[in-house]
This record gives C-alpha cells, sequence and structure tokens, in this order.
C-alpha cells in the first residue's frame, strides 16, 4: 500500500520525508502535479522525488501517481460500505439491541420478496415425496447444514449434513428417491459447485441451491434455486443476513413437511412423552 508505506517513512532520508509528507497532505493535487512540480512545492529536488519512487517499489513518478489513485478509489468505496453499517464503534449496548431485531427483520424480509412460490412448492412437494434428504454446506454454512437436518431427522425424515461428496454413500444409496440442498451464501463457493455438479452428473439425485446473487455456475446443476439476498460488507454482519436468510428458507421447507406428516408426527410425538421421564428428570403426565 503506498499510502501507507508514505506514513510509514522507514528509512525515509529528511528530504525523502519532506516529499512523502506533501504527498499525504496534497494527495488530489499530486494527479495534476509533474516530479518537478512536486518537487518544487515540497521544498525537495526531483532526484528525491525519483529516489522515493524506488524505495516505494514503483518503477516511477506515473506509476506513483496511478498507484495513488487507485488506492484513493479504493479507499472512498470502503468509506462508503462501513458508512453503510448497522454496527460502528460508537454502537452502545441499547443500539445493537435495537438494531439487531431490524437486521433480522430486513433480512427475512428481502428473502421473501426474492421467493417464488411455484418454485417452493415444487421443493416442497419433493420433499414429501423423497426417502432421504441430504444438505451440503461449507464453513459456516455447514453448520447451518447440520441444524437443519437435525430439525429435519425430528419429524422421521432421512437426514444428513455434509461438507463434500460421500461417493460411496451416493453409489449405495442410489436406488433411493433423495433431495439435495446445497448452501452457499455467495452462490460462488468452489466447493459447493463441484458438488453440486458431481450430485447431477453422477447420482440422479434432485439437487436444489439455496445461493447467494453470484450464481450463474451453480445454476447450471441445480433442478431449482433459492436465491437469498445479500448485502456489501466489509464486516462480518453479512453472515448475520445471509446467516438469517438461509435459516427462514430451510426453516419453510421444515415447517412445510411438518404440515403435510402433521398426524404422523403428533402420533410420534404422543409416543416419545409416554417415554419421556425415562430420559429425563420430568414426567409430562404430572404437570399441571
Amino acid at each position: 500500500m503506498i499510502l501507507e508505506n508514505l506514513a510509514k517513512m522507514d528509512s525515509f532520508t529528511h528530504q525523502e520525508k519532506a516529499a512523502a509528507r506533501y504527498i499525504l497532505d496534497h494527495v488530489e493535487l499530486i494527479q495534476k502535479m509533474s516530479a518537478e512540480e512536486l518537487a518544487k512545492a515540497s521544498f525537495t529536488s526531483k532526484a528525491t522525488v525519483v529516489r522515493l519512487c524506488k524505495k516505494l517499489g514503483v518503477e516511477g513518478y506515473q506509476e506513483l501517481k496511478y498507484n495513488l489513485v487507485s488506492e484513493m478509489v479504493e479507499n472512498i468505496r470502503v468509506n462508503q460500505l462501513l458508512s453503510k453499517e448497522p454496527i460502528t464503534e460508537k454502537s452502545s449496548y441499547n443500539d445493537i439491541v435495537t438494531t439487531l431485531p431490524k437486521l433480522y427483520d430486513k433480512a427475512i424480509t428481502d428473502t421473501k420478496l426474492c421467493m417464488d412460490k411455484n418454485v417452493m412448492l415444487r421443493i416442497a412437494n419433493r420433499i414429501r415425496q423423497t426417502d432421504r434428504l441430504d444438505i451440503y454446506g461449507s464453513g459456516i454454512s455447514y453448520i447451518l447444514a447440520q441444524s437443519a437436518a437435525f430439525k429435519f431427522s425430528t419429524l422421521g425424515m432421512e437426514c444428513t449434513a455434509y461438507e463434500s461428496v460421500n461417493a460411496h454413500y451416493l453409489v449405495a444409496r442410489k436406488k433411493k428417491k433423495s433431495v439435495s440442498f446445497l448452501i452457499t451464501f455467495t452462490g460462488a463457493n468452489l466447493d459447493m459447485i463441484g458438488v453440486a455438479r458431481y450430485l447431477k452428473e453422477t447420482s440422479g439425485t434432485y439437487v436444489v441451491g439455496i445461493v447467494g446473487r453470484h450464481n450463474d455456475e451453480i445454476r447450471k446443476w441445480c433442478d431449482e434455486i433459492v436465491e437469498i439476498p445479500s448485502r456489501d460488507s466489509l464486516l462480518s454482519l453479512k453472515v448475520v443476513t445471509s446467516f438469517t436468510a438461509t435459516t427462514y428458507v430451510l426453516d419453510i421447507f421444515f415447517s412445510m413437511f411438518l404440515s403435510q406428516t402433521y398426524e404422523e408426527h403428533v402420533k410420534s410425538s404422543l409416543e416419545m412423552v409416554c417415554h419421556e421421564s425415562l430420559r429425563t428428570a420430568v414426567d409430562y403426565w404430572s404437570l399441571k
């Protein structure tokens, strides 16, 4: 980073420091100045400017100006993104407690607007007819996959979370109807794209992508796509948005499956309650 190195002034001579300070104080003006003009304005010499360029790792003054413009543009973009962050260094406890529900609500509202009802119904019907449900994720999305798999398993669905393809498992279960969810917050995760392609080309499973907006490639290997909104952010709050949106989508499918299998689940739940005291210290039937 040119600006960072200029500010550090490591191993700069007195004259080079003078030129560096002038550049830092007048970055916007440098683009219109020649090396000679910079030397004059900073009370140094053209030779000093040339030596400074070499210490900054650039070939010459023109490259220095080009790099300064690039960094200035990037800094402006970064500052614009940071200005939109809901949590900053000035946020108090009360600010955070108030802001997070709004962030969750916006993520859910935006996701709802993105959803196609017909697509969601088609996927839900596939889940109802399937023998097993596999959910793939990478990193934090794998944690989501595990959570969703646990929820579906409570309804009697054979469901497992994976971070990568288990080829032996897929071959052994190839004759069974299956639905595979793939989660990628960006839509462009290379691991998930690879999984989608492998599933589509080898397993015959019904592939559903729950993906961010950069999904042109993974879309080629999915039978259905549910797009989740993702916000531009430099901080980890973009994870909160994507996590909330994906959880909402998966919970819709979980709830629809619960509705479709309601009577079966009521019976199994009553049976579970009858034996609950064997597993816990609570006897549900004695509660008043």
